[in-house]
């Protein structure tokens, strides 16, 4: 029996963000978060209750300690995580505004301890003890180092067995499209699950399909299993021939930021679980449930999870 149900790798930073009806110009004050997509899918994995480790790196100073120590307090391994000294730790500063405004995200994350991870310097031991690895394509978008790194992860957990799930999670701060599709493709061809937007897969890897968008991008990528999320719409999926959809959850919104990580983590629960589909069901809820808290954390828990699932739309088959 594997130690930890999933490891997730990826850059945690520190979030200053301003609260509803603000700028970040004229902003009185900020609030403090965490976030980074594969520790907010780490978090939420293990708040429903599933063994996880997190790895990546961090720098020695207070934020540092900030971001490890909220990881501890939500029952996230973190001994695989390399204390940096001399670094620093990655910022980012968030407006959240209502429509037609959305969100704005300001980067200060170059020279992050995290930027430095890196083929040589990572230690994969810890994937023999993981049924699932959970990465996303922002860890090869922050430096070349952390690229090559991804690419020797995906090798070595295939090696050790364990199942993918790669969320594409593009960033146009952080590169082109061009760019982004000539590394994430061979990356998400390795993969078990790949997460997508409906507007990243058009983007990124040029998949047009209205009928069946998560089939096109299964096909284009080569891969069995493809969730393809549609905003407000819901969600298609694509398992080994077999497509289908589960329309959105109607949800008010307190912060949008984090909910993307909180769905993939359902999809995860859905892989370790052996059940795609019920993975996308769960992960909706989720994300429903993570909108209306502040912060990118999903702060829920499995019983939460279940009484929405219940209330809300089946997921149909077609």
């Amino acid at each position: 029996m594997k130690r930890f149900d999933v490891v997730t790798v990826g850059e945690a930073m520190i979030r200053l963000s301003v609260r509803g009806g603000h700028t970040l110009e004229t902003a009185p004050q900020y609030d403090v978060h965490i976030g980074g997509a594969e520790s907010n899918v780490a978090v939420a994995c293990a708040r429903m209750g599933k063994s996880v480790a997190w790895m990546s790196r961090v720098s020695d100073d207070v934020f540092g300690a900030r971001i490890l120590g909220e990881l501890r307090r939500h029952g996230v391994n973190v001994e695989a995580a390399i204390v940096e000294s001399g670094s620093r730790t990655g910022v980012y500063y968030a407006e959240i505004g209502d429509d037609p405004r959305g969100v704005a995200v300001t980067y200060d994350r170059a020279n992050s301890a995290a930027t430095k991870m890196s083929a040589s310097n990572t230690d994969f031991s810890i994937l023999a003890d993981a049924a699932v690895l959970q990465v996303s394509g922002i860890t090869p978008a922050i430096s070349d180092s952390s690229s090559q790194m991804t690419t020797e992860l995906l090798a070595k957990a295939r090696e050790s067995g364990c199942r993918i799930v790669f969320d594409v999670n593009f960033r146009a701060l952080l590169w082109s499209t061009e760019r982004a599709r000539t590394t994430l493709t061979p990356m998400c061809a390795v993969a078990d699950v790949v997460v997508c937007t409906r507007e990243d897969a058009r983007d990124v890897f040029g998949v047009q399909s209205n009928d069946d968008p998560a089939g096109a991008l299964a096909s284009t990528l080569g891969v069995r299993q493809v969730v393809l999320t549609d905003g407000a719409t819901g969600v298609h999926w694509h398992d080994d021939g077999s497509s289908g959809f589960a329309p959105s959850i109607p949800t008010s919104t307190v912060d949008r930021i984090g909910a993307g990580d909180a769905f993939c983590a359902g999809v995860v629960i859905g892989v370790i679980d052996g059940d795609l589909v019920s993975g996308v069901r769960k992960g909706q809820a989720m994300a429903s449930l993570e909108r209306t808290m502040a912060g990118d954390l999903f702060l829920g828990s499995a019983s939460d999870v279940a009484i929405l699932l219940g209330e809300s739309t089946r997921a149909v088959k077609r």
